[in-house]
């Protein structure tokens, strides 16, 4: 959906200036008389980016803007906050004698949704601008615009002027037309046409971003390379997408950038490619949800999941992409599991009851079921979900840097950990690891060291009267630990699930229950939900 269309110029004597917008009130600059400032961005944040330097014009503009502050006091929040909206155009300058400035500089600027894909857009942008260029160019109709009596500009009182100018009008009718029918035809004259058409293939919003714990399952199968071009990150990470392996670990195996992977399956997302599972593991909850009174009546379903669910001995469970589609079923399958059985077993998952043990509870009701297919048909068809584990620390400031005072000989002091020291060491590996990707994805670049370097917190350090001097390795094992326990700490909020945490951390579930009760982090609390 186009949110708001605006007309920008660079005025001789006003400077970078917006003289039109629709819709009027509000859109970009609120009205005069606005009861309140509903402006969808402060347009002063980014007025000298939409009318830029000649060597940038008639070239494709995209300017990423946050929401507007409702009170003053927002706003340099609101500047550091995530985009919200997408300001696109293609700024044109004309150069002629005639002009003040010996130029005619201005822009036609479309505003959408951050998560909008903008690439139905810019040719639409492009277009606009061509034919405001030639409005200008074949007949003066934009300058002499400006010098009519009686034009409002907007946020000024009384805006708009009615039966003043042409611009207003073109872009109301762009807006309400493309927001309506996905096309528009503005007509000025017998001469002066505009039609736009918007490809609804793709104007729809793009998937919510992947994360790197998720676990992608092929849908459909792909075209094939010949058939259908494929780039390198996609015939890299394709032989790793089994519903197995989560995002992390298929890029690491394909050896591309976990960013490029990332924004690969989203795009195979959009498409309906794939589909995004949670990591299989015998210590998860599953629940049913509201849908399963759904299934229980439909009775092709359950015969669709039973030839889903039925083990083959001969064949990998995750063999080719004609099996990972539940929805395409497997006539050649006999079900060996009766309807009532599947049932029962799917009422049987409940909060509080790990995979492992019900497993273990209905070991022969389950010999023929694989269990992992078992668990990915509830989910994907939406009766049944996972539960998911957070941590939180119930004393939020044990979840801050530890205090470093503390005499190294003082019993509390030997618990308590410098976290300038521990984040030292962390951000030392995490620039070595990324010195090592520029190094493999660049040529020409210096190999980057392959230890880290010395320093006296890696050497040497005296634990206490008595104890002599510790090894080198014991110093770095400890370092090493303190890191991790550092950025451990920050997903100790109850917003991120173990998941997250054990692929992003790099430690298994047991490990990291373990560290959060040994008592380092205060008193943490577990939670499903």
């Amino acid at each position: 959906m186009l949110r708001a269309i605006f007309y920008a110029r660079f005025h001789p004597d006003r400077g970078p200036s917006i003289i039109h917008q629709y819709p009027p009130a509000g859109s970009v600059i609120s009205a005069w008389d606005a009861a309140n400032h509903n402006e969808l961005f402060n347009v002063h944040d980014i007025v000298n980016y939409i009318i830029p330097t000649y060597e940038l014009c008639e070239r494709p503009l995209a300017i990423a803007v946050p929401a507007a502050a409702s009170r003053p006091s927002d706003k340099q929040q609101a500047r550091n906050s995530p985009a919200s909206y997408r300001v696109l155009g293609f700024p044109v300058s004309i150069e002629d004698l005639k002009y003040d400035r010996n130029r005619f500089t201005f822009n036609v600027c479309y505003v959408l949704d951050a998560d909008r894909d903008v690439r139905p857009w810019d040719l639409l942008v492009r277009k606009t601008a061509q034919f405001f260029k030639a409005l200008e160019v074949e007949d003066g109709l934009l300058a002499s615009e400006e010098d009519l009596p009686g034009l409002k500009w907007a946020g000024e009182e009384g805006y708009p002027a009615a039966d003043v100018g042409i611009v207003h009008s073109v872009l109301e009718g762009v807006f309400e037309d493309l927001n309506a029918y996905g096309e528009a035809c503005v007509r000025i004259d017998e001469l002066h046409v505009l039609n736009l058409q918007l490809s609804r293939e793709h104007d729809r919003p793009l998937p919510p971003r992947v994360q790197s714990y998720q676990v992608p399952l092929l849908i459909k199968e792909l075209p094939s390379p010949s058939d259908w071009t494929w780039d390198l990150t996609l015939s890299k990470i394709v032989p790793s997408i089994d519903g197995i392996r989560h995002v992390a670990k298929i890029a690491e195996e394909a050896d591309v950038e976990l960013k490029l992977v990332k924004k690969t399956l989203r795009e195979l997302l959009r498409h309906g490619c794939v589909l995004l599972l949670d990591l299989f593991h015998f210590q998860s909850c599953y629940m049913a949800t509201p849908d399963f009174a759904w299934f229980v009546d439909d009775e092709e379903m359950i015969d669709e999941c039973a030839r889903y669910i039925a083990d083959d001995p001969g064949s990998s469970f995750f063999g080719h992409a004609g099996r990972n589609d539940p929805s395409a079923g497997d006539s050649t399958t006999v079900p060996t599991t009766s309807r009532d059985r599947i049932l029962d077993l799917y009422a049987a998952l409940r909060p509080g009851l790990h995979l492992a043990d019900f497993c273990l509870k209905h070991e022969a009701e389950l010999a023929a079921i694989d269990i992992r297919r078992f668990i990915t048909f509830g989910t994907i068809k939406g009766f049944l979900r996972r539960l998911h584990r957070y941590a939180l620390v119930h004393d939020r400031s044990q979840q801050l840097p530890h205090n470093s005072s503390s005499s190294p000989t003082d019993g509390a002091g030997a618990e308590t950990v410098s976290n300038s020291l521990a984040k030292s060491s962390e951000e030392m590996a995490l620039e070595l690891d990324k010195a090592w990707k520029k190094a493999a994805l660049s040529s020409g670049w210096a190999t980057p060291p392959s230890s880290l370097p010395d320093s006296p917190s890696f050497s040497r350090t005296a634990a206490g009267p008595g104890s002599g001097v510790m090894s080198r390795s014991t110093v770095s094992n400890e370092e090493a630990r303190r890191a991790k326990d550092a950025r451990l700490r920050r997903y100790l909020d109850g917003k991120h699930c173990l998941d997250q945490i054990c692929v992003e951390v790099r430690m298994t579930e047991k490990q990291v229950v373990e560290r959060l009760r040994s008592g380092g982090f205060g008193e943490v609390l577990l939670f499903w939900r």
